[in-house]
């Protein structure tokens, strides 16, 4: 749904998240995993359409959703019932926006499966309000919404050291630095978590577990990880510099508007993006939740 007005007023936004429903800002043509399905299936999912998690339906009902991470965690398992989280947290379809944005705010779900009853209609993501955001005129800066502390790596570190970074330091970002200490790109979850990374991962997996010997990196070493993000430790990621996969160095400064911080999140695919000072450092986060 297009929302024509425009408003300088960021009160209106909650206005227009009280009264706007959960199917005027959902995703319609949901792309989702039918039982019986495989791990393979829902990977090629994965790759053919760019996303990272699929609802999964049986009788034209929701029972589940997998994610990358889901099938990192159970690297075991092969069929779909097994991979999946059931019984997921769901919108009704008529549910305000604003009941969407609360769950999006209190918890670590970035999308919502909406629901007719029991019947999949629709998907929204912490993307789709950010994506709101952008499309007003919201002129308050970004000041207050700031997060003032971020992790950064130099940009010859081993792609493999900075995956370790970020699961010791319980975070999904990296800024990447020069030697001057200029901001030169981002590394962040998605580059970590690729399909192909999870698919390499999972033959040598397999391959290993048929051997006698213990592979350090095998699934059984790392099972008992409570960190969260621990999953970037579980592939064999590239030792290969940062630069070589980071993203674009995207930031804005404290006195950006709200909506062009959000234009920037929704143009260039980040949930994070990193403000700098008056001195081009780096003084914080602005995430997309801290946006909504």
């Amino acid at each position: 749904m297009k929302f024509e007005f425009q408003t300088k007023d960021i009160y209106l936004i909650f206005f227009l998240f009280e009264y706007v429903k959960a199917s005027d800002v959902m995703t319609k043509n949901v792309i989702y995993a039918r039982l019986p399905s495989t791990r393979e299936r829902v990977l090629e999912l994965f790759k053919k359409y760019g996303i990272s998690a699929v609802p999964v339906v049986k009788n034209n009902e929701l029972v589940g959703i997998v994610t990358r991470k889901d099938i990192l965690r159970k690297i075991d398992e092969d069929q779909l019932v097994l991979l999946m989280t059931p019984d997921p947290v769901t919108v009704q379809h008529t549910d305000p926006l604003k009941k969407v944005v609360d769950i999006f705010v209190n918890t670590r779900f970035k999308r919502l499966p909406v629901v007719d009853e029991k019947k999949l209609v629709g998907i929204i993501t912490v993307r789709d309000v950010v994506k709101i955001i952008a499309e007003k005129n919201i002129e308050k800066n970004v000041r207050d919404y700031i997060t003032p502390s971020a992790v950064c790596i130099w940009e010859e570190t081993p792609l493999n050291v900075a995956g370790e970074i970020m699961r010791v330091s319980n975070t999904d970002f990296c800024i990447v630095l020069n030697k001057n200490s200029e901001i030169v790109g981002l590394i962040d979850e998605k580059i970590m978590l690729t399909e192909s990374l999870i698919e390499e991962f999972i033959e040598q997996h397999q391959y290993s577990s048929s051997s006698d010997t213990d592979d350090l990196w095998s699934w059984g070493a790392v099972r008992d990880y409570t960190v969260k993000y621990f999953e970037v430790s579980v592939l064999k990621l590239p030792k290969e510099p940062v630069r070589k996969f980071m993203k674009e160095a995207i930031y804005v400064y404290p006195q950006t508007s709200v909506s062009k911080c959000a234009r920037k999140m929704v143009k260039y695919d980040l949930d994070h993006v990193p403000v700098l000072d008056s001195d081009n450092r780096v003084i914080g986060l602005i995430t997309d939740k801290n946006l909504i």
